[in-house]
């Protein structure tokens, strides 16, 4: 009986385990930056922040819409929903501007953000990787 209850807790549990992870803003390590704050997040994902300092093109990577964690990147950094970004995106196409490419997974994103210099993405899963740093982290709550 004891194992039924058990069992049954992690079931109620587990679908709600991503609420609680964290975001990590990950970039190519050799992006020349150590930090980023939320504001400059979002001129990155909005396409208003294209070069790095250094003069390199910035390569922002998106999750699919559907992915939680790019519901909570979207919450986090723009206090909107991919959803409700998409009338900015219609805008930005009509004036020949293409919205960051999107990977299908997590591990397509650190794969990414690893082999592309100026690659910047998101991800629950922190990496630990010499080839990628974070730049900044979004706590859950």
């Amino acid at each position: 009986m004891k194992r039924r209850v058990i069992l049954g807790l992690a079931a109620v549990i587990m679908p709600f385990s991503n609420a609680w992870a964290d975001i990590y803003i990950i970039a190519n390590k050799d992006v020349p930056v150590m930090q980023l704050d939320k504001n400059e997040i979002a001129a990155i994902y909005l396409l208003k922040k294209k070069q790095w300092a250094n003069g390199e093109n910035i390569m922002p990577i998106n999750l699919p819409a559907q992915a939680e964690a790019r519901n909570r990147f979207s919450a986090e950094v723009f206090d909107s929903t991919p959803e409700k970004l998409g009338s900015y995106w219609d805008k930005m196409l009509f004036q020949g501007e293409t919205p960051p490419v999107t990977q299908n997974s997590e591990q397509a994103v650190i794969l990414f953000v690893e082999r592309v210099k100026g690659a910047i993405g998101y991800v629950e899963i922190q990496p630990q990787n010499p080839q990628i740093k974070i730049l900044h982290q979004f706590s859950s709550k």
